[in-house]
């Protein structure tokens, strides 16, 4: 037998960094860990050297403009030395425009201004070299795009001190005139098709003035951009072999731009026949109806990307790509697509400081009866809590751009004062308007009980505790966060609206209204400020006198206003239980900071009531407040949490302060 190539064998050592600014050694580590890693695998001192380039880069952007990396290898063993120096802050930035220069001193020197010290960013401006240097392009590059054709830049930098302090520089910038676009001239207009001429003109709108009134300034790209959207039209309604040429002439003395467009649009294009080509067992009726073309319909490049992007939403395909087929005026229209598995299986850990441990179970086939059609189950068990649910959903609903759901739910779950149970079905129907909002609309019927109801009083003793309750709801949904779990920019909204009537097979008769809403905004790089509303009305209808505790808002806990336990704001029977009310309201204020890798620090206020009577809403004389602090680690399943929250103004039976430990933002 002969003889086989030994594996290499992984080195063990660590590489420690020596020297680094105890601040910023996490952050070192961080950038250096790949490179270690190579290493260690391969026992090259390459990958340490270009560690040590890669920190000497990071502290630099921190203010140590002067710092220096080493190394030293010792067979399998090394180590990283730094050499900070000092650290070197940005003074007043003395900026020179000329007259003609449409930016600001303000303007000037954000173009030099890097990072900040101090907690949330507050602190001094950290000199970064690098920066400075590059600054005098980017503000030609700026002025250009502005018309400013002749515009010039240049720093002063008398580099970093040796002694750190702040760096005293001087940025000078001149405009020049600015160039303007006078309206495109289109080359043969008389001779082209009035569609071909309304595409021409379509695709400059925005780009090149269409009257002698409109003053845009010319910048280089500007012929280039309008050839492509020229093509771009003129292949959107059917003109595929479309020849476009563009051409500026620059008047240097009247720094006026006039542009000729000359086109030949080649045959118009319409689709015979559509094939579909895949590797997977979707039904071809379910692809043809997400495509938004047909045979005998003018071919359109627009209409092709919507059906790609239609085709994608599905989450059936990982590849979705079109050609075109033949020549003259009828081609095929070829899709090619390659699926994904649609199948998912998964568990998901959690832990709420209420409901305790719970774990999720689920299965999820995307494409149920290879139509298109999502189905999912999914079983949720914690400490306090039971949650199942059964949902069929259409993304293609009666072959229309609407989605239909249909839902089984049950839920058990221990509350405060009282054990609720829910089982119900429901039916809707979701426009989706845009990428950020939709309208849902369905009708929902179950059985709402309460069991163990611990409460003492007259109105909670008089309502049903078991009841069927049915009604029509709506709802508007607004949603352009960045994130799910740990948003930095982009608004969050949920509006409905219910009504339960004995019409639609309910016992009990009232009108809910509920509002949720969130905003984000990133402050610096490091720190986020998120605010967060939510409302919620619910009134007896027609003849109902009560509302079942079951049906009632309540709040506090780790979602709500932190400094109360679960359920525990609001108003209480003789025993101290939670009565619940028709009416609530809860807003936080949260500041977010990003610390060390996934590591974040917050701090909040929150404040909300709740009121026993819905007439109470506009009469609120009981906002309770809570003010906290709180650690967040990120986790691909969700942030861990952990925040603490104190009550201002506590009250007998009230506790002083309150921690909470979970799984997930708190909004």
């Amino acid at each position: 037998m002969g003889a086989t190539a030994a594996e290499p064998q992984r080195l063990q050592s660590e590489v420690p960094i020596v020297g680094a600014p105890e601040d910023l050694l996490g952050d070192l580590e961080e950038v250096a860990a790949p490179y270690v890693e190579r290493f260690k695998d391969a026992g090259r001192a390459v990958y340490i050297d270009d560690a040590a380039y890669e920190l000497k880069l990071l502290l630099a952007e921190r203010g140590y403009a002067s710092a220096e990396v080493t190394y030293e290898v010792d067979g399998p063993s090394a180590r990283l030395l730094v050499s900070a120096g000092a650290r070197s802050t940005l003074g007043p930035v003395e900026v020179t425009a000329d007259p003609d220069c449409p930016l600001s001193e303000e303007d000037l020197d954000r173009y030099i201004s890097g990072p900040r010290t101090g907690l949330f960013g507050r602190g001094d401006v950290l000199y970064v070299k690098r920066r400075v240097e590059r600054s005098p392009r980017r503000v030609v590059v700026d002025l250009v795009a502005l018309g400013h054709l002749e515009a010039t830049a240049s720093v002063d930098d008398p580099g970093p001190r040796v002694e750190g302090g702040p760096v005293t520089v001087r940025l000078t910038a001149n405009a020049g005139p600015r160039y303007r676009l006078e309206p495109a001239e289109i080359l043969g207009e008389e001779e082209l098709e009035p569609e071909v001429l309304e595409a021409i003109r379509e695709a400059q709108r925005d780009i090149t003035p269409l009257g002698p009134d409109e003053d845009l300034p010319y910048e280089p790209r500007i012929p280039s951009r309008v050839r492509s959207s020229v093509l771009d039209a003129l292949a959107s309604h059917g003109y595929l072999d479309a020849e476009v040429r563009v051409e500026a002439d620059v008047d240097d003395e009247s720094h006026l731009v006039q542009m000729e467009i000359s086109v030949e649009a080649g045959p118009h294009v319409t689709i015979s026949e559509v094939r579909f080509e895949s590797d997977g067992r979707t039904k071809e009726s379910f692809l043809r109806s997400r495509l938004r073309l047909r045979p005998g319909d003018e071919f359109s490049t627009r209409e092709v990307r919507a059906s790609i992007r239609a085709l994608y939403r599905t989450g059936l395909f990982s590849e979705v790509r079109s050609r075109v087929e033949g020549e003259g005026e009828e081609r095929t229209l070829v899709v090619q697509l390659v699926e994904q598995e649609s199948l998912e299986v998964y568990f998901e850990p959690g832990f709420g400081s209420y409901e305790l441990f719970r774990g999720t179970v689920g299965a999820r086939d995307r494409n149920l009866f290879r139509s298109g059609v999502d189905g999912s189950a999914e079983v949720m068990v914690a400490v306090r809590a039971v949650r199942a649910s059964v949902r069929l959903s259409d993304p293609w609903f009666l072959n229309e751009q609407v989605i239909g759901d249909i839902q089984l739910d049950f839920e058990r779950r221990q509350e405060p004062s009282f054990l609720r149970e829910n089982r119900g079905v429901g039916a809707y129907v979701t426009k989706e308007w845009s990428g950020v909002m939709a309208t849902t609309f369905g009708y929902q019927f179950g059985r709402s009980e309460a069991k163990d109801v611990k409460v003492v009083d007259d109105d909670v003793a008089d309502a049903q505790n078991i009841v069927n309750v049915a009604g029509l709801t709506l709802s508007q949904r607004f949603d352009d966060r960045d994130a799910l779990f740990a948003p930095t920019r982009g608004l969050f909204m949920n509006a409905s609206v219910e009504l339960a009537a004995e019409g639609l097979g309910s016992e009990l008769e009232f009108f809910r209204g509920k509002l949720s809403s969130s905003w984000f905004k990133r402050l610096n790089p490091d720190t986020v400020f998120g605010l967060n509303l939510r409302a919620g009305l619910i009134a007896p209808a027609y003849d109902e006198e009560s509302i079942p505790i079951q049906e009632r808002f309540f709040a506090g806990g780790g979602n709500s206003v932190r400094s109360f336990k679960e359920s525990e704001l609001g108003p209480k029977d003789v025993n101290g239980e939670p009565l619940g009310g028709e009416v609530f309201s809860t807003a936080s204020v949260e500041l977010r900071h990003e610390m060390v890798g996934a590591l974040q620090s917050a701090a909040f206020v929150d404040a909300g009531f709740v009121e026993r009577q819905a007439a109470d809403f506009f009469d609120v004389d009981d906002v309770r407040l809570g003010l906290g602090v709180g650690l967040r680690y990120l986790l691909p399943i969700g942030p861990l949490r952990l925040d603490g929250a104190v009550n201002p103004d506590p009250r007998p039976g009230e506790d002083d302060w309150v921690i909470h430990f979970s799984i997930g933002m708190p909004f």
